[in-house]
């Protein structure tokens, strides 16, 4: 895989600058870690994918249309990438931490909203698309 290189992502970091706090949930190729950054006391979520499931399963281009996505975003209702770097055997994208999880998350949680709650949700994405 190619280095991660978008001049908008911080590079000086890698995981060793990070303190694991829990494991907040996994996924297809990895799993996601409450983390405190050791310089500034800072908490975010650290995704880490498995370089080996990328590849076995062909979904390069997924891993790196996901980093510059989030790399190019901006956005106060989308979760911004503060650094990403990788190892021989991991990539690693460090993300904002928030503490009520993601859309997704809440919806799998609730199951339901009322109307005015699911108009409020959809106003958010659709502003965060613009």
């Amino acid at each position: 895989m190619d280095t991660l290189d978008d001049a908008n992502i911080k590079r000086s970091y890698g995981e060793e600058n990070f303190l694991p706090l829990k494991k907040l949930g996994s996924g297809s190729f990895g799993d996601v870690f409450l983390v405190r950054d050791k310089n500034s006391g800072k908490l975010y979520a650290m995704k880490t994918l498995s370089k080996r499931k990328i590849l076995g399963q062909n979904l390069v281009r997924y891993a790196k249309t996901e980093r510059d996505v989030l790399s190019y975003m901006r956005h106060p209702f989308i979760v911004n990438l503060n650094y990403a770097f990788q190892t021989k055997t991991k990539l690693f994208l460090i993300l904002d931490f928030c503490p009520g999880g993601d859309l997704g998350k809440i919806i799998a949680r609730e199951k339901r909203f009322r109307e005015d709650r699911a108009r409020l949700y959809i106003a958010e994405v659709l502003l965060a698309l613009q």
